[in-house]
């Protein structure tokens, strides 16, 4: 995982490229991170003051072009109202008479012919009935009444346009004036016109806007929308975002911005769009002048870091054919550069060190020949002490062997003796400490015999597995039958099944005990614990002894090594370091915790088969 940091690092500072590749691309890079902000900022900014600028001026249109057209519709109402409050419509609408009825059709003949865009007018009386019809009969345009806009265009006027409404592919608008009498309504007139454009007149009407500038028509409730000359989509927008200024896209005009506006006495909406493109136009042609810029600053800064890195590269460059010299061996080598700057002093201080090496390298060489003749006079004493270790071992192995043949005839010469004799007679105590004397003999030869087969490796393991608890017992018992004026006690003993050589394991706990009695001559009680402690086995022997003093923990397993050589503790130092080997050949571990005069406490730890 480290290795791979260090890669990516390496990668990302460009370690693999030289000094004279790394300048000019770090310049580069660091003008491109400049120009790159730099063109992105200034871009953003004047970005957002051309938009600032088309938002404000289509604000601006559709509040003029709303109240442009508030004027037109109060001059077709108007216009309406006046045919709609002449006296003879009053009467016709009030008495029905046959003059009224001819003189109001006259008056409404001659209205309908003024404009072309006139295509049926209607007379509604007070129960919104129609009673008169004049222009195409044909057309089936309906009208609720209640829907139209009846505002007081003048003191003596009201009335207001409807709804678009598209019928049989043309579009038709109603312009409605109430018929009042005595400041009552008695009636409606209404004119249905056709509402015709050309593109010609749109593309002019675009032209006066501007920046490509659309103008639409629609109904207050967005069900429909033209733009004078064919019904047109709806904006993607809601109509509340429009009430002021909105961004949004045109499936067929791309990215515009727009804002509506209601006009008054109508159920109509005026839109008017601008092309967002054409107000970016600025920023754009910014964006690309800055990007030429840019450009040709990088281009001339790298190449100027370039050279930079050249001049800074090329005495780099005899230094390190000079050092590259001196680490051939060649220690004459020196660094041609002829500058006054730091390269320069660098230079001369690489030259004086490279003189110093040689001096040290001519001293160095003679002191290996000197190292080189001490090192050959101690590989010859190691070797000669690695041979006397070899035939002590093997002089104690042949030793042990020896004396234990000739030890096991005169044990069984003094059992067969205190078979023989009477416990009366005074020879018969003696015999008795002599075969005492005898068995500890034994087990120093055993031990012994134990460290030779430990040195060479040929030391024997059975292994099975075995009710530690019974060989507990069984080996505190051994050791209490010894030692009969001293108390083995055992406080607790885990019933489990190890697998190792039960023999190997009994021979540690009796050396473990044998030991917490001779080394506690002022206290006759010795505790033996053994429990399961995480999925291990712990055997803690503890007496109340002399204690050890810290200094000699640490080599406490050692071979041959006594804490104390006082002759009242006989032992040639051999029984903790075979129990160290035992219980490590199991694949456990043993400790001891001691305090001078309050004993010390052995621990064993072994891996745990099976409980019992």
């Amino acid at each position: 995982m480290e290795k791979s940091l260090q890669s990516r690092r390496k990668a990302f500072l460009f370690g693999h490229l030289s000094i004279q590749q790394r300048l000019p691309l770090f310049i580069c890079i660091l003008l491109l991170i400049v120009v790159t902000a730099f063109s992105c900022v200034s871009y953003i900014e004047v970005k957002n003051a051309s938009m600032a600028a088309a938002r404000e001026r289509v604000t601006t249109l559709a509040d003029k072009l709303t109240l442009m057209f508030k004027g037109s519709v109060d001059q077709y109402v108007d216009t309406l109202g006046k045919v709609a409050n002449n006296k003879d419509v009053k009467e016709f609408i009030k008495s029905g008479s046959v003059g009224a009825h001819a003189r109001s059709l006259e008056l409404f003949q001659t209205f309908f012919k003024k404009d072309t865009t006139n295509k049926l007018l209607q007379i509604l009386d007070r129960s919104k009935n129609t009673v008169i019809r004049l222009g195409d009969n044909s057309l089936d345009l309906k009208l609720n009444i209640d829907s139209m806009p009846m505002s007081a265009i003048n003191v003596a006027n009201m009335g207001g346009a409807g709804r678009f409404v598209l019928y049989k592919g043309s579009m038709y608008y109603p312009v409605g004036a109430a018929v009042i009498d005595s400041n009552k309504v008695i009636g409606y007139v209404v004119d249905w016109k056709l509402l015709r454009g050309t593109k010609q007149s749109v593309e002019q009407l675009g032209q006066l806007l501007g920046a490509n500038g659309r103008l639409f028509f629609g109904n207050d409730d967005n069900s429909f929308w033209t733009n004078m000359v064919q019904p047109v989509a709806k904006p993607s927008v809601a109509l509340a975002r429009l009430q002021q200024v909105a961004e949004y896209t045109r499936q067929s005009g791309g990215p515009v911005v727009g804002s509506v506006r209601k006009i008054p006495d109508s159920r109509w909406l005026i839109l008017v769009e601008f092309s967002s493109r054409t107000f970016l136009e600025t920023a754009n042609v910014y964006l690309r002048w800055v990007t030429i810029i840019g450009i040709v600053l990088v281009v001339a800064g790298s190449f100027g870091g370039w050279m930079l890195s050249r001049s800074m590269t090329a005495p780099i460059d005899e230094l390190g054919r000079a050092a590259s010299a001196i680490a051939d061996g060649d220690y004459s080598a020196v660094a041609q550069v002829r500058r006054k700057d730091e390269v320069g002093q660098l230079a001369e201080s690489f030259n004086i060190m490279a003189a110093r090496v040689r001096q040290a390298q001519q001293g160095l060489e003679q002191k290996v020949e000197e190292t080189e003749k001490e090192l050959q006079t101690a590989i010859t004493g190691i070797n000669d002490q690695k041979e006397n270790e070899k035939k002590k071992d093997e002089f104690i192995s042949i030793a042990s062997h020896e004396l234990k043949t000739p030890l096991t005839t005169i044990k069984a010469f003094f059992q067969l003796a205190v078979k023989e004799m009477q416990p009366e007679f005074k020879t018969f105590s003696l015999i008795h400490r002599a075969s005492r004397q005898l068995t500890r003999m034994e087990r120093l030869i055993e031990d012994l015999l134990d460290v030779s087969k430990i040195n060479s490796g040929k030391m024997q393991y059975d292994l099975e597995d075995f009710d530690f608890q019974q060989a507990l017992k069984e080996a505190v018992d051994s050791v209490q039958q010894i030692f009969p004026d001293h108390s083995l006690v055992i406080e607790h003993s885990a019933s489990v099944i190890v697998h190792g050589d039960r023999h190997r394991i009994e021979q540690v706990i009796i050396n473990l005990l044998n030991n917490a009695v001779k080394y506690s001559p002022g206290a006759d009680k010795v505790l033996i614990r053994s429990e399961l402690v995480g999925g291990h086995l712990m055997v803690t022997i503890e007496d109340f002894g002399i204690g050890i003093d810290e200094q000699h923990i640490g080599e406490l397993f050692d071979r041959f090594y006594r804490v104390n050589s006082d002759r009242h503790f006989q032992g040639l130092g051999l029984g903790l370091f075979i129990s160290s080997e035992i219980i490590k050949r199991h694949g456990g571990s043993i400790k001891v915790e001691s305090e001078p005069g309050k004993g010390s406490a052995f621990t064993f730890e072994l891996p745990v088969t099976m409980l019992n």
